[in-house]
């Protein structure tokens, strides 16, 4: 019988959501049985970048294939994208988020989390599972994409998609046809909305929404987050004039870009 009064958190935790436990024994058994099956039926993913659809203003996550062929896309809500945003920036809040306060709960109980699994889709929504180990057993909880992916950024775990729903429902990815791609960014034109999150005082600018390792614009220090408004002294209000830049550049230019409260001048050097 259980002690009155105290209640285990992890008990608590099913109250609200939907766990299933395997012993370890039973994973074992699964793992050797599943070993060759895991590789056809889940595709590994990653969070390539996070951008607003302008058609409705809301936020979309690109999950693509390691190749960055093609991209699975999921719209959010905006406190989740806040959210993830942040952990994709490296911004640290005063007090716990929601998302840290979860984090905390699983690592105090000494879990772990173990990847997440983006599971199938049902009248366009997607769902996913949270999947824990603690004490030699694997916990699989019933999520949300958006609140399992910034729980995947924050303990660096592997976010996998069914393989089949991957190729029925992604979408091939433009290669490297613009001068800005073939620089190494990926850009988006910056809304009021995105403006404000980065305080930023205008919306004239482009925002710099993923950097490519290794590529030009990373050796060149632009970062994920940075707001480019002027190249070769010239204003970059938009994603037009930022196209119309970058063909231009043919050496090295001056830029002036916006990161974290203050501007910052730097050199690219172009393709």
């Amino acid at each position: 019988m259980p002690r009155k009064g105290k209640l285990d958190i992890w008990t608590l935790a099913g109250i609200c959501l939907a766990i299933s436990v395997v012993p370890l024994h039973e994973l074992a058994a699964k793992q050797s049985a599943s070993a060759a099956a895991a590789s056809p039926e889940l595709l590994q993913v990653k969070i390539q970048r996070l951008t607003i659809d302008p058609s409705s203003n809301q936020p979309v996550v690109f999950l693509t294939d390691l190749q960055e062929e093609r991209a699975l896309l999921i719209w959010i809500g905006p406190c989740e994208a806040n959210a993830m945003n942040a952990e994709m920036e490296g911004t640290k809040h005063p007090r716990p988020q929601t998302h840290d306060l979860l984090q905390g709960i699983i690592q105090k109980m000494k879990g772990k989390i173990q990847k997440i699994v983006i599971t199938h889709s049902k009248d366009g929504i997607y769902y996913a599972n949270l999947v824990l180990e603690r004490e030699g057993k694997v916990i699989e909880i019933d999520a949300r994409p958006s609140d399992s992916m910034v729980l995947a950024l924050k303990a660096k775990a592997p976010v996998f998609v069914v393989r089949k729903m991957f190729q029925e429902m992604s979408v091939p990815l433009e290669e490297g046809r613009g001068a800005e791609a073939q620089y190494g960014i990926t850009a988006q034109e910056l809304t009021s909305s995105l403006a404000q999150s980065f305080s930023f005082k205008s919306t004239r600018g482009v925002l710099v929404s993923d950097v490519r390792a290794g590529s030009p614009a990373e050796k060149d220090g632009l970062q994920r987050g940075d707001i480019i408004a002027e190249i070769g002294g010239e204003a970059t209000p938009d994603l037009k004039a930022l196209k119309a830049a970058m063909d231009k550049m043919k050496g090295p230019v001056k830029a002036k870009v916006f990161r974290k409260g203050e501007f910052l001048s730097l050199t690219f050097h172009g393709r």
